[in-house]
């Protein structure tokens, strides 16, 4: 009997966060050659609230019937489900296990930050010694990012809790494993579908500057509403299995126990 209820529950937040991931990938401004939305925002929060499941199957579904409303070829949609889902469930795993290993949140960031560092350096190092390979571009410009994403992080170390230095990491490695694969993966969708090299790259990097934005958008807005809406919802949430780990602290926010 639990466990049926359980997964009604379940079943009820999950359709709830598809709705509402929907609902955000609709709610959009146009920049470069795609858009800016809140639909990666909500995807996150669905994990981070509710798990990895919930998080990966309201981000996947609810974001593959935004691109079916928006017209969008099937190459689109069914790329769409596979990042979101991958985003909306490593944001909720990856979150848990750190803190229930109570790993600290500061190495973890100046780790990223190292290791982005020499992706960076691998990859100015291969544009400039061969700038005429057409890979060059593409992988000093996602290797730029992830550094940058990193750098600012460990910029802002002062200013965090420890449970939020975990959240921080947390989203940047889920956040920039969605835009590094939604930029090859689209670039091996159009190789599949015949089109030339150098329009692929260039394809993929015009939605590159959109995916960037929609990414800072979600990190910032997680940030500030995560928090919030656990205290918000902690007695309510029966699936809550945070707990444990955090206490709630009125001058600072949530820290970890």
């Amino acid at each position: 009997m639990k466990n049926r209820k359980k997964a009604l529950q379940r079943m009820v937040q999950t359709s709830l966060f598809i709705a509402l991931c929907f609902v955000g990938t609709l709610v959009s401004i146009p920049f470069g050659a795609s858009k800016v939305h809140l639909g990666n925002l909500l995807c996150l929060l669905a994990g981070l609230l509710c798990g990895p499941w919930v998080g990966g199957i309201s981000g996947g579904v609810g974001m593959l019937f935004a691109d079916l409303a928006s017209g969008y070829p099937y190459t689109t949609y069914l790329r769409t489900f596979v990042l979101k889902f991958s985003m909306g469930f490593l944001i909720g795993w990856l979150y848990r296990l750190l803190l229930k290993k109570d790993v600290k949140g500061t190495g973890l960031l100046f780790a990223g930050a190292v290791v982005s560092s020499l992706l960076f350096g691998g990859g100015l190092s291969f544009y400039l010694l061969k700038p005429e390979d057409p890979y060059g571009l593409p992988l000093l410009i996602l290797s730029s990012v992830l550094f940058g994403f990193f750098l600012a992080a460990v910029c802002f170390l002062k200013k965090l809790d420890p449970s939020k230095k975990i959240l921080l990491f947390s989203l940047l490695c889920a956040l920039g494993a969605n835009v590094v694969g939604e930029f090859f993966l689209r670039f091996g969708i159009n190789l599949l579908l015949g089109v030339g090299t150098e329009e692929a790259w260039i394809v993929s990097l015009s939605k590159l500057p959109a995916a960037l934005l929609t990414s800072i958008v979600s990190i910032l807005g997680a940030l500030l509403l995560f928090y919030p809406l656990y205290r918000a919802t902690a007695r309510f949430n029966p699936l809550d299995d945070l707990a444990p780990y955090l206490m709630l602290n009125k001058k600072q926010g949530f820290e970890r126990e």
